[in-house]
């Protein structure tokens, strides 16, 4: 994670989650449709499942430890991530204590391209969310889930790569899908379309009454897990005044075959704010849009003006990639309008070139 000026933190951090709204998950987590006509509606095509298959093998995975229960035991990811469980601390669902070997999966998303390959952006639909890190353990018995015995708490310590504020706040959620029937042309209009439009199902996150310590004697953030099987953020968020616009980004190959309800898209666009470590998503799909001007937009009057940053655009279509990373700063609307657009001149690239893009988002 790079290190943060106080004036980028405050001015950067202030990108209303607007972006899109705070809907992180992975594939392995989405919610699964019930009833034949349900799973049909949300079945990807070739393309979208191309496009998935792909960030989901480079995604990361999660780091297991076999640990003997009746022990206190301290337990440290390639991350530099230290648990430290206390002995006894996990029950079977019945109360029962576990009398064999624990194993504990760990999974971590800390940079930007874990962001993206995991399909996890740092914002909330308030509020844009600086990270510190995504969190995700879980215990089981011989495959059965374990759970914490209360008030048993497990401390986390995280590398403090770059000095974040005093107290951090934690987030928790949980999946959830949203759907609308609205939305906005090209020209950043109010248009209705008879086909329904939709949010991914993704992780609702809430702020908790918990926070990240930062520790200056270590470096580290310092925090508890109070339970298992949920994922738990330390992000960062505020707000500051100044002018802000609505961004439609332009795609010129854009892949809509895809239901929006599906959790796999064809075409995708991020945003990685300059020097921060975050990644926005725009989820809102541009409606009624000619060829040339399809693509994704922002929430409405939410991105500041004068922003810097570098946009991921990718698209699958008939089996092949095409993609563009693209450095901007955020324009105000022209004279007239009330939106500000970026096009993209999306080219031919292989899986690989994708995978380079990404990743070199941590660099930017």
């Amino acid at each position: 994670m790079r290190s943060l000026s106080v004036k980028a933190l405050a001015l950067l951090i202030a990108i209303a989650g607007g972006f899109a709204s705070c809907k992180k998950q992975s594939a392995g987590e989405k919610l699964k449709p019930t009833g034949t006509a349900a799973a049909a509606a949300l079945e990807p095509s070739k393309d979208a499942k191309l496009l998935a298959d792909l960030l989901k093998k480079e995604a990361p995975k999660s780091q297991f430890f076999t640990i003997q229960p009746k022990e206190r035991n301290t337990i440290r990811t390639q991350n530099g991530t230290t648990y430290t469980i206390p002995a006894q601390a996990f029950r079977r669902r019945d109360g029962s204590f576990p009398t064999g070997p624990v194993t504990v999966a760990v999974k971590e998303v800390l940079s930007p391209k874990d962001f993206v390959l995991s399909d996890r952006p740092t914002a909330n639909a308030g509020d844009y969310l600086v990270s510190y890190g995504e969190f995700f353990v879980r215990a089981t018995e011989a495959g059965a889930d374990l759970v914490l015995a209360a008030p048993v708490t497990v401390q986390v310590v995280v590398r403090g790569d770059n000095r974040p504020q005093q107290r951090v706040p934690m987030w928790q959620g949980d999946t959830t899908v949203f759907t609308t029937f609205s939305g906005y042309d090209y020209q950043n209009q109010s248009v209705t379309v008879t086909q329904p439009v939709a949010q991914n199902p993704g992780v609702d996150w809430n702020q908790s009454s918990a926070y990240a310590l930062f520790n200056s004697t270590t470096g580290t953030l310092d925090f508890q897990l109070s339970d298992l099987i949920s994922w738990r953020n330390c992000d960062a968020f505020n707000s500051v005044t100044g002018p802000r616009t609505t961004v439609l980004g332009y795609f010129n190959i854009f892949n809509d075959d895809t239901p929006n309800s599906s959790p796999e898209q064809p075409s995708m666009l991020f945003f990685k704010p300059r020097n921060i470590n975050s990644v926005i998503k725009f989820y809102n799909i541009i409606l009624d849009a000619p060829t040339g001007f399809k693509g994704f937009l922002s929430y409405q009057n939410i991105v500041p003006i004068g922003q810097q940053g570098t946009f991921l655009a990718v698209t699958a279509l008939n089996g092949q990639f095409y993609a563009q990373l693209k450095d901007v700063v955020i324009g105000a609307p022209a004279p007239g309008t009330n939106y500000s657009p970026v096009a993209f001149n999306l080219v031919p690239v292989s899986g690989a070139d994708v995978l380079a893009m990404i990743a070199e988002l941590n660099n930017r």
